[in-house]
């Protein structure tokens, strides 16, 4: 008599578990497994061959992957510069491309755009970065540094 009642015992805590596939984790999980989330507010400085300012990112992210908004302030002239941030986070180290299109800076610059890329490393609270790249109307972007420091 003991293998049915083994048997009724067995099927009951089966039917009473969720089934695998409720288990699964899919690859767009919102964190990464290592747990370094950037989601959020981001606000720092910004100093290039450009010259120095403030800027702010407000990202989300899925999975090793982040995407979003910068907005970007010259210190010198007070102008705006507003695009998107993209990029990948493996463990503390973080690559990223900013892009502001025509029509993303204030005058006189509206016909401009920059693209930039870059290395960071990236801890919960902060952002450390090297960057470079291009503008259309003034030519290279070097010498880049970014701190930025969440909100």
């Amino acid at each position: 008599m003991r293998p049915p009642k083994i048997r009724a015992i067995v099927l009951a805590l089966a039917a009473l578990a969720p089934p695998l596939s409720a288990c699964d984790r899919s690859p767009s999980m919102t964190q990464p497994s290592d747990g370094l989330n950037l989601a959020g507010m981001w606000t720092g400085s910004a100093s290039d061959s450009s010259g120095p300012g403030d800027m702010s990112w407000q990202l989300t992210q899925t999975g090793a992957s982040f995407s979003g908004t910068l907005t970007m302030t010259d210190a010198a002239s007070g102008s705006h510069g507003r695009g998107s941030v993209s990029g990948t986070v493996s463990g503390p180290a973080v690559r990223f491309t900013m892009t502001v299109p025509a029509g993303g800076f204030d005058d006189p610059w509206t016909a401009c755009s920059a693209d930039v890329s870059g290395n960071a490393q990236a801890t919960s609270s902060s952002i450390t970065a090297a960057y470079s790249g291009s503008n259309s109307c003034t030519g290279t972007i070097a010498s880049g540094q970014l701190t930025l420091n969440r909100q």
